[in-house]
């Protein structure tokens, strides 16, 4: 075979997935004997004698992934459990300005664990240890935490992958010895880089060229971040190829005898140690190691070989960093050059033009930048929910000039730590790029439709995709015009796939801490009811944005049709406030009658200056949503609205009946208002109940849920909760009339979709 290391690649690949699902051993078996037979063909058509070494290395993918996924000590999770302050001893592996990572071996009178533990502390005192030393540790051990909601940050994910099981906030630490290492010392020459680049320029551009130059993204600003994302150039942002290969073009012209390479690949590897080690230095290094290592073998490179045996070693040591943003995105982009860059290049060149110097750069720009951002698509899909659609015009202005940032920043730093004021030029250059960088990012963001809200894609958009760009390979490699008809089916098809998926109908009970938050898609609108909110403070961000926003992107809308706030509870209200200003909103309603609240005033003054219509609801009042959806208000009633002093008194209850299913939204109606509402002989029979008041034992009595017959309930409120909720008695209730009862606190979120007669539920941490 001219090249077995994708295959060999592919198959560890498929053990690492399968080990992180946690499979039954009749699964795994099963599993094993077809890619022992996977194996096997191989061997036949493919001419791989030692085709036993496949279904090996599924295996080994299997034990590496799945020992790291349960990598987590038995004694670590009950002390993380009892919550007790525990005080322990360990050597510091990292820094950061807030917090440090310990390795820990033992926990003084607890004993030992059977495995060395990485641990995250947060600390005051971070800046005061460095690398190596030997510290001890006070504080509460914490679990890690796991997605509660499908557009959540994934935290296991991201500390598993840099080896960290578990957390700990308000640590004390006192220094008991030092060991410094390597690490110390390049983590000090970090540390006086950065404050070089602070000394330099601006705060905004230091902290991009900490980024760019020191692997450091602590410093980034928010709009920094949202700008070169939202316009497809944050990959600059990361130390990758670009940056090893001028740095060794630079060494080569310094060592150019082929003996040298050694010297070449040591500076390199001190270079990628000097950054942190993130996955895109480390597989730029590794890449260019083998390019070095077939140059004094006199061996052709082959750059898909060696992107696929880096991607090999970096799994080997941590499998975990297959499901890592940076590791996918550093991954497609490289792979996008290696398919794309030489036969697109070789296309445009035979444009006729009279003067080919200009037009051949442009054509490796092009040919590597739209390599580039075409495979990496789909992972700025699956992680931001976007794509950007002029992203490959704006790298033809940042990427010819990247080289020249990256320099003249260094020479800044160099000539800044020789106390030269021979660094003025090269600071002035790179400010001056990089303020351009900023214009024209700002200019491409203000064009129509520059990002585009896509939503996370399906695993059968994935699928047509990857089918998609290898058709085009195929076209540029035998252009023939069938590929590209082909290639514009398979995106076709994936997009209607992934459309019809994103359109469902479906109502996610999300979780938003001690309070209720429900985002729904009825009849092709889009709906909200309630929030949540935690903080009083009325201009802190709240679940709004960290949680309501976040979930709507990630189902890939960018309205919201109908915005419902059943009162004026920060821990409902809050959230649809922050909504208003970040995404279109057509109509906001609110329970009929007069309220007091500086949110409650918030929310009617915001909506005013972005010109939303409120309307009041009361019972007997209904909303036409779109094809086979409506919502009746069933209370407050009229006569009784805003003139209780208990807020929870006139929530708004809605009824959504969507074709044969039905919800029935309750807000925090005590039972006195059940009784009320039971009285009045409204129809609240529903197949799905949003429990009232987080499931307090003062609602929920039992005739009305008997009067409502759920198939199915939900209870939204925080895990451990002060308040006790959900409340025995609500339970018992529930579990006398045999209804299945999901709760947002130990479930997660709770998404439900209607399939003809029946309702399917999903809950996030069950998944």
């Amino acid at each position: 075979m001219k090249r077995p290391m994708p295959v060999f690649l592919a198959f560890l690949i498929l053990g690492i997935i399968w080990g992180s699902l946690s499979l039954t051993p009749i699964w795994f078996i099963g599993v094993s004997l077809f890619v022992f037979t996977l194996g096997l063909v191989f061997m036949l058509f493919f001419k791989i004698r030692l085709f036993i070494v496949l279904p090996c290395l599924f295996v080994l993918g299997f034990i590496l992934s799945y020992n790291k996924t349960n990598d987590c000590s038995a004694l670590c999770d009950g002390l993380a459990e009892s919550r007790i302050t525990l005080t322990f001893e360990g050597k510091i592996t990292d820094t950061a300005a807030e917090n440090i990572v310990i390795k820990a071996d033992s926990f003084g009178s607890f004993g030992v664990s059977p495995k060395t533990v990485k641990i995250i502390c947060y600390t005051e005192d971070a800046a005061a240890f460095g690398i190596g030393d030997s510290v001890s540790i006070t504080g509460r051990l914490n679990k890690l935490n796991p997605k509660y909601n499908p557009s959540d940050f994934d935290e296991i994910q991201y500390y598993k992958c840099r080896g960290i099981s578990y957390k700990m906030y308000d640590a004390k630490v006192k220094f008991i010895s030092s060991n410094h290492n390597i690490f110390f010392f390049m983590s000090l020459l970090r540390n006086k880089a950065g404050s070089a680049l602070d000394n330099m320029y601006s705060a905004e551009n230091a902290g991009i060229l900490r980024a760019m130059l020191l692997g450091d993204k602590a410093f980034l600003s928010d709009e920094i971040k949202l700008l070169y994302s939202s316009t497809g150039i944050y990959h600059i942002l990361a130390i990758s190829g670009l940056h090893i290969s001028l740095i060794a073009a630079m060494l080569m012209c310094l060592f150019k005898k082929p003996a040298h390479s050694i010297i070449i690949i040591t500076l390199l590897v001190s270079y990628a140690v000097f950054t942190g080690l993130s996955a895109s230095v480390v597989r730029a290094v590794i890449m260019m190691s083998v390019f070095l290592a077939a140059k004094v073998l006199n061996r052709r490179y082959d750059i898909i070989s060696s992107i696929s045996f880096s991607a090999f070693l970096i799994l080997i040591v941590n499998p975990m960093y297959l499901f890592d943003c940076g590791f996918l995105y550093s991954y497609s982009s490289v792979l996008g050059i290696a398919l794309f860059a030489k036969p697109l290049s070789d296309a445009i060149k035979k444009i006729p033009v009279k003067n080919s110097e200009p037009k051949n750069s442009i054509a490796e720009c092009v040919s590597a930048g739209f390599g580039a951002v075409a495979v990496s698509k789909l992972a700025n899909m699956w992680f931001f929910y976007t794509v950007s659609v002029y992203d490959i015009l704006l790298n033809l202005v940042v990427l010819p000039l990247i080289n020249i940032v990256i320099f003249s920043g260094a020479a800044s730093v160099l000539l800044y730590g020789l106390n030269t004021r021979l660094y003025i030029p090269f600071a002035a250059a790179a400010e001056f790029i990089l303020n351009f960088y900023k214009i024209s990012a700002e200019a491409v963001s203000a064009l129509p439709l520059c990002t585009v809200t896509t939503g996370r894609p399906t695993l059968a958009f994935a699928f047509f995709y990857i089918v998609f760009i290898i058709l085009l390979k195929l076209l540029l490699s035998y252009k023939k015009y069938i590929f590209l008809i082909a290639a514009a089916g398979a995106l076709s098809v994936g997009i209607f796939i992934h459309t019809a998926e994103i359109n469902k109908d479906r109502t996610a009970f999300l979780y938003v801490g001690q309070g209720d938050g429900v985002v729904g898609f009825a009849g092709g609108k889009t709906f909200v009811y309630d929030g949540g909110g935690i903080n009083e403070d009325i201009d802190e961000k709240d679940e709004g944005t960290y949680t309501i926003l976040p979930y709507l992107n990630y189902m890939g809308k960018t309205r919201v049709d109908y915005a419902f706030a059943s009162h004026i509870d920060n821990d409902h209200l809050k959230g649809v406030c922050e909504l208003i200003g970040n995404i279109e909103i057509g109509e906001i309603f609110l329970p009929a009658g007069n309220y007091s609240s500086d949110l409650y005033t918030f929310l009617k003054e915001k909506a005013a200056a972005n010109n939303i219509p409120i309307t009041y609801l009361s019972a007997g009042d209904s909303l036409e949503a779109g094809k086979n959806a409506v919502f009746n208000c069933l209370y407050p009633f009229e006569n009784k609205a805003g003139e209780t002093d208990d807020i929870n008194d006139t929530s708004m209850v809605l009824k959504l009946g969507l074709g044969k299913s039905s919800f029935l939204f309750t807000g925090d109606i005590p039972s006195a208002d059940e009784a009320e509402i039971l009285k009045s002989g409204a129809d609240i029979s529903a197949n799905v109940i949003k429990i009232p008041h987080h499931g307090s034992k003062y609602s929920s009595s039992k005739e009305f849920i008997a009067a409502v017959s759920p198939s199915l309930a939900v209870i939204s409120c925080g895990k451990n909760n002060v308040y006790g909720f959900p409340n025995s008695q609500t339970t018992d209730t529930l579990a006398e009339f045999d209804i299945p009862c999901f709760v947002t606190g130990t479930d997660g979120a709770v998404i439900i979709t209607p399939r003809n007669d029946s309702l399917r539920a999903e809950t996030t941490l069950s998944q």
